[in-house]
Parts: structure tokens; C-alpha cells; sequence
């Protein structure tokens, strides 16, 4: 029987890009898709092959391997707040519209030193060649999670569990426990299949596409997949280990919650 998590474990890795040479890796790919699959950054910026912007200096990176080949297929960053906490701002409040400005400050309430943002999620073109996967950046198709791979069928689902268990593994190296994000209105609902649910604003921006601006506490996007996914909660979290910070970043936020 085809399992998500079973297929990820026997054909990727999880790498933390914890040396300049696998941070390198990191923005080579995240050069080649935005610049070069996607063209939603103009190549011609970037030198080296090496797509990097003014945030990466307080990010902390990871890398999805495919074992077999020796391939990196995606990566994705994770934006730490400025250690002045009051110059903590963060890639998406640079396209924030007035309009919904006023939103995002009622529902991002938490300190800003307790959030991060989930930025540069992408896989790969080589592992998106199914149908209607190839035009997105994240990979992940309407039968996300549903279905067994195939041949020439590349395994774009599990390699976005991958890259979720990630975020959570660099939130509780981190000690962040609440995340923003930009995403496409597919990914928020594809998501919520498995039971990862983003709150999100209602107004849509343009960045890449139409995106929303999503906003959640870390503790409870895990327990909402243990209620729904317990399995996928397991893996993600590895049965508990990466929970402990999300818990206690909750109980400060019930403690001093403000609006930014």
C-alpha cells in the first residue's frame, strides 16, 4: 500500500544547508526556478547563478536531497527576526497593499521576536513534471497526498511533508513559535487535506501570482495535524520531539499579546 511518508523516507533527505556550500546550493536553486523556469525575478540581478536578497543574512536554510541521484529537489528558508527586535521586518510586509494593511496588523498578533516567515518554498522543475506541477513553484497538484507514484511521476507530495517537516525542525532549532507565510489559494486548500490550516487575510496580493498572506501560531497548525494526520504528525514532528517550542512560545503569547 502506498504511504507518503514511507516513499519520502526511501528517496530523500533532509539536509540543513549548515556551511557556505550548501547555502550556495540554496540560492543556485532557487535561482534556477525563479529566475529561469518561472522568470518572476529578472536573471540579469544575480550573480553566480546565485538568486539573494537582503534577508538571507538572518535566515536559516534546508535542502531536500534525492538520495538516488544526488539531486537537490527543493529548498526553503526560514526569515528570523532582526536582532533589534524593533527593525524586525519581513519579505512580506514589503508587498502589503493599504488595503489590507490594516488586516494584517489584527490578525499578526505576537511578539516579533518570537516570528519567522516561510519564504523561498520551491521545488525543483526536474521533480514537477507532472501536468499542471511544472507551473508551480511548490509542486503540489490537486490529488496532493492521494495518490501512488507513478512512473515518470515524480513525487512532489512527499517531497512538500519533507519540506514542511523542515519549518518545524528550524522553528524549534529557532525558538520561533509563530509563522508568516505568502501563498497561492491552492496551497492554503491542498494543505488543509492533511490538516496543516493557515489563517490567512481575505484580500489577495500579487507577487508571483495571486497569494494570500497567512498568519499562524506553530502549536496550533501541529495540533491540528495530530487531530487530523496523526501519522504525518509523527513524522513531522518525530512523535514529539519538535513540539516542545511551539508549546512554550503559546504560553507567552497568552502572557503578553499585542498587535503590532
Amino acid at each position: 500500500m502506498y504511504n507518503i511518508i514511507d516513499h519520502f523516507e526511501r528517496y530523500f533527505k533532509i539536509v540543513s544547508a549548515n556551511t557556505p556550500e550548501l547555502v550556495q546550493e540554496c540560492h543556485k536553486l532557487r535561482y534556477q526556478v525563479f529566475c529561469v523556469e518561472n522568470h518572476y525575478l529578472t536573471d540579469n540581478e544575480y550573480e553566480d547563478f546565485a538568486e539573494i536578497d537582503e534577508f538571507d543574512h538572518r535566515s536559516t536554510h534546508k535542502l531536500i536531497l534525492h538520495k538516488e541521484s544526488g539531486l537537490y529537489a527543493a529548498t526553503v528558508r526560514l526569515v528570523l527576526p532582526h536582532p533589534q527586535v524593533e527593525l524586525s521586518t519581513y519579505p512580506i510586509e514589503s508587498h502589503l497593499t493599504a488595503s489590507c494593511r490594516q488586516e494584517y496588523d489584527r490578525l499578526m498578533t505576537a511578539p516579533r521576536k518570537q516570528v519567522a516567515e516561510i519564504s523561498r518554498l520551491l521545488i525543483s522543475k526536474h521533480f514537477r513534471q507532472r501536468i499542471g506541477e511544472d507551473k508551480i513553484v511548490h509542486g503540489i497538484n490537486n490529488d496532493f497526498g492521494m495518490l501512488a507514484p507513478k512512473p515518470k511521476r515524480q513525487f512532489t507530495a512527499e517531497i512538500s511533508i519533507g519540506l514542511f517537516k523542515a519549518i518545524v525542525q528550524m522553528s524549534a532549532e529557532q525558538n520561533m513559535g509563530y509563522w508568516l507565510a505568502l501563498m497561492e489559494p491552492q496551497l492554503i486548500r491542498l494543505l488543509a487535506r492533511i490538516g496543516i490550516h493557515f489563517n490567512h487575510l481575505s484580500e489577495s496580493i500579487k507577487y508571483c501570482g495571486k497569494r494570500h498572506v497567512c498568519f499562524e501560531n506553530a502549536a496550533e497548525v501541529l495540533r491540528g495535524i495530530q487531530r487530523q494526520r496523526p501519522d504525518i504528525w509523527t513524522f513531522i514532528t518525530e512523535n514529539g520531539r519538535y513540539t516542545l517550542q511551539q508549546k512554550n512560545a503559546e504560553r507567552h503569547h497568552r502572557q503578553a499579546s499585542y498587535s503590532l
